[in-house]
C-alpha cells in the first residue's frame, strides 16, 4: 500500500500553519516522519505534497501531524492521501539503500575482519508482538549449546497468584533438547535467579574451592585442611560429609571465626568468600546440630570406687562451643572419696563449669569443672564435699569451649 488514502479519515489545517488535525484513522499503524501528505482527494495525489515532520497520535482515532512547512491555504475536514512509498519498500532507491545498509551491517557485525573495539556494535531484536520470542543461539557442532532468550515468563508462587513478567534468560541444553535457565533476569525488577551447581572435593592440605565452576561444594574425607586455594572473588557454600577434618586458621589466607581452628563433623556447613588476592574468609559457620552420644568410666580422686558408669550426649552450638548433658551412676562406692572424675570425649581450651543434681540418694545440688587443656570433669557437692554414694545418680549439664 504505497499510496494510502483512508476511506473515512479527514484532515483539517488552518491557512499559514503547519499543524494538521487528523480524524478517523490510526496514525500509529502507518504514518511516520518523512512521509508526505496531499490534501483534497483520496484516489489521486493533487496539488503539493507536504513533508510530515512529527506524528502525535491520539489513541487509535487520529491525532496531529506537524508539517515541515506552512500550508498557505486552509483545508477543513477534507480527504487526503499519504505517500508511504519510501518507507514500505516500493521505492527503488529506498530498497537499494536498505539492501546496502543491511549488507554493510552484516559485514561489520559478522565479517571475519570485524573489530568489535573499533566502534559500537548493536544487534537489536525488536519484537513487535508481545508474545514474540527474541533469541540468540550459540551452537558448535558436536558440543553443548545454549542461547539467550527474551520472552514472557510465567510462574505461580506457592499460595500466590499466577504472575507473568518479562524475562531475559541465559539457557543451557544439557541433554541437547530441554532448556535449563542458568540465569533468569526479571526485567521488571532488575533482579536475577541463578542456578548453582554442586561438586564433591576431597579433603587435604589444599582444597581448591575454585577448581570447579560450582557454588556448592561437598568436602569428603577427614584430612586436615590448611588452604582453600587461590581462587579470586569467589563465594562457596561448603558442606562436610565426614567426621574428623580440621580446618586450620591462617590470619591471611584462611581466616576463621575468632581466629581459631574448626574441628569438623559430618553435616557441618560454612560459607566462604575470597578477595581479589585469593585470600579466603569463612563468613558464616553452621554446625550440624546433631547430638553425639558417648559413654565413659567414673573414678574417685582418692580411694577406690567400686563401680560407676557415665552416659551422655553433646552437641556443638557453634564452631567451638559444645553443650554437654550426662548421667552418672554409682553402682558401688567402695572406698571412693574426695571427688568423682568423669572422662569427657574432648579436651577444653578454657575453664568449663558444670551444674546438676543427685536424685537418688541424698537429693542435693552438685557442681563440676574442667580445667584448661583437660578432659577430666571433676564433680563435687555444692559445698565441695564428696558426692559419691552407692546407688547415687547424677544429672549434669555444662558448656565447654573445645579445640
Amino acid at each position: 500500500m504505497p499510496l494510502y488514502g483512508p476511506s473515512t479519515a479527514t484532515a483539517t489545517v488552518a491557512a499559514n500553519t503547519n499543524s494538521v488535525a487528523i480524524t478517523g484513522m490510526d496514525l500509529t499503524a502507518i504514518v511516520q516522519q518523512g512521509m508526505t501528505i496531499s490534501f483534497g482527494a483520496r484516489d489521486r495525489a493533487i496539488g503539493d505534497a507536504w513533508v510530515i515532520n512529527t506524528v502525535a497520535p491520539n489513541g487509535t482515532n487520529g491525532g496531529t501531524l506537524t508539517l515541515a512547512g506552512s500550508v498557505p491555504s486552509g483545508f477543513t475536514n477534507v480527504p487526503f492521501l499519504i505517500d508511504t512509498r519510501a518507507f514500505l519498500g516500493t521505492d527503488s532507491s529506498y530498497a537499494a539503500a536498505v539492501s546496502l545498509k543491511l549488507l554493510m551491517s552484516l559485514s561489520n557485525l559478522l565479517g571475519p575482519a570485524t573489530n568489535l573495539f573499533a566502534g559500537a556494535r548493536q544487534l537489536v531484536l525488536d519484537k513487535v508482538a508481545s508474545t514474540a520470542l527474541g533469541r540468540v543461539v550459540f551452537a558448535t557442532a558436536g558440543r553443548q549449546w545454549g542461547d539467550i532468550v527474551h520472552a514472557p515468563y510465567g510462574y505461580t508462587p506457592t499460595g500466590g497468584q499466577a504472575t507473568t513478567t518479562e524475562a531475559m534468560s541465559l539457557r543451557a541444553f544439557p541433554n541437547g533438547t530441554t532448556p535449563v535457565d542458568a540465569v533468569l533476569i526479571d526485567l521488571s525488577t532488575g533482579t536475577a535467579d541463578v542456578s548453582v551447581a554442586g561438586v564433591t572435593l576431597t579433603s587435604g592440605a589444599i582444597v581448591d574451592l575454585a577448581s570447579a565452576p560450582c557454588g556448592r561444594v561437598t568436602i569428603a574425607g577427614s584430612a586436615q585442611i590448611n588452604s582453600f586455594g587461590a581462587g579470586k572473588n569467589k563465594v562457596r557454600d561448603v558442606v562436610f560429609r565426614d567426621n574428623g577434618a580440621i580446618l586450620v586458621h591462617n590470619a591471611t589466607s584462611l581466616i576463621l571465626p575468632n581466629g581459631l581452628n574448626l574441628s569438623l563433623r559430618a553435616g557441618d556447613a560454612l560459607r566462604a568468600a575470597s578477595d581479589a588476592a585469593g585470600n579466603w574468609r569463612v563468613i558464616a559457620f553452621w554446625p550440624s546440630g546433631l547430638p553425639v552420644a558417648f559413654s565413659s568410666g567414673v573414678s574417685a580422686v582418692t580411694g577406690s570406687l567400686g563401680s560407676g558408669s557415665c552416659t551422655g550426649k553433646y552437641v556443638r552450638l557453634n564452631g567451638r562451643m559444645v553443650a554437654v548433658n550426662l548421667n552418672v551412676t554409682i553402682q558401688s562406692n567402695g572406698t571412693g572419696d574426695g571427688y568423682l572424675v568423669v572422662t569427657l570425649p574432648f579436651s577444653v581450651v578454657s575453664f568449663a563449669k558444670f551444674f546438676g543434681r543427685e536424685n537418688a540418694v541424698r537429693g542435693f545440688i552438685a557442681q563440676g569443672f574442667v580445667g584448661v587443656g583437660s578432659n577430666a570433669l571433676i564433680i563435687a557437692g555444692h559445698d565441695n564435699s564428696y558426692p559419691g554414694a552407692t546407688g547415687a545418680q547424677f544429672e549434669m549439664f555444662g558448656i565447654c569451649e573445645v579445640a
